[in-house]
């Protein structure tokens, strides 16, 4: 009889221990994250993308009850930022902010550093429409004037691009393309910002940028002559491409999030969840609303999908103007 009972006892040892491990392990699940968490912008500080990132680092530092910390890696055409995610330890507490350039870059960069395999989709952010914004002492008012000054010029117009291939180099690339206004694209390290600065300054002609730069046209530093969407947007009552008399007009930016691929897919699922929940509240939409973003989050499998569109898209486009691009 003392044999059956000391089996037994054993026996129900190791299912405590079993359970008690069990236990433990879903704690540590759940307790994600458990300490900062940092999200690798690739541009410059006080542009765009830097903007929208802080408004969802605040958000989900309050929600994780956590530090989420910024960390601005600009050059290389965000291939320095993309690199670092990309080599990060796969524990989620690494997300990488990706827009234009992760796809652009694939086309156009011959030999990168990572593979586009290395890195998984977690969420979009949102969609970014682009105004086209010039020289507040240009003699134009409307995009039919600003044509016509543009070829009456003998030189080419310059448009500031915060890298090459990002969303405001192929916006400015594609109104060149449909108008015939002749354009060269200088990139500015200090990204989005450094370019409008330039502007202001007049050292420059023009910019497609977002509403996070709207204060600077209200207050007469530039003009805003049209919104790069087929409707008008709510928050900037300015013409759409169709009022101007390009409909064909598409180059809308948009944001993202992205891990190292090999992270764990519970965590790779919750961060997603997780963003889409404050993505979703009122104050955050607000936020976003206010620097020109129109939040939109969508899950792991709908953001897979909505890249390879863009891929294709992109792909398209980079090839019809790979002549000045290679430039």
């Amino acid at each position: 009889m003392g044999y059956p009972l000391k089996r037994l006892t054993k026996r129900l040892a190791l299912s405590t221990t079993l359970i008690a491990l069990g236990l433990f392990s879903a704690a540590s699940q759940a307790a994600f994250p458990d300490k900062p968490v940092t999200i690798v912008v690739p541009y410059g500080v006080g542009g765009s993308s830097d903007a929208q990132a802080r408004v969802v680092a605040q958000a989900l530092s309050k929600k994780w009850n956590q530090p989420v910390v910024i960390d601005n890696r600009a050059g290389g055409q965000t291939v320095i930022g993309t690199n670092l995610v990309a080599k990060a330890k796969p524990d989620g507490y690494t997300i990488l902010y990706i827009a234009f350039a992760w796809i652009s870059n694939q086309f156009l960069i011959k030999e990168l550093p990572y593979k586009a395999s290395d890195l998984a989709p977690i969420t979009s952010l949102g969609i970014y429409p682009l105004a086209l914004m010039v020289r507040s002492d240009v003699p134009a008012n409307t995009v039919a004037e600003y044509i016509a000054y543009a070829k009456a010029q003998n030189r080419p117009m310059n448009f500031g691009i915060s890298t090459i291939g990002a969303s405001m180099h192929f916006a400015a690339l594609e109104f060149s393309n449909q108008t015939g206004i002749e354009m060269v694209f200088p990139p500015y390290k200090s990204g989005s910002i450094g370019a409008l600065n330039d502007l202001i300054g007049k050292q420059i002609d023009g910019i497609f940028e977002g509403a996070v730069f709207k204060p600077h046209a209200d207050g007469g530093r530039v003009k805003a002559l049209f919104m790069g969407l087929k409707d008008r947007t709510p928050g900037w009552d300015l013409p759409s491409a169709t009022e101007v008399g390009l409909p064909n007009f598409d180059m809308t930016a948009w944001y993202g999030l992205m891990v190292p691929s090999a992270t764990p897919n519970a965590i790779q699922e919750q961060l997603s969840a997780d963003v889409r929940a404050v993505l979703a509240q009122p104050d955050v939409r607000e936020r976003f609303a206010g620097l020109g973003v129109i939040a939109d989050g969508m899950s792991p499998k709908q953001f897979e999908t909505f890249l390879a569109k863009e891929y294709s898209k992109l792909g398209s486009f980079i090839e019809r103007n790979r002549a000045q691009l290679s430039q």
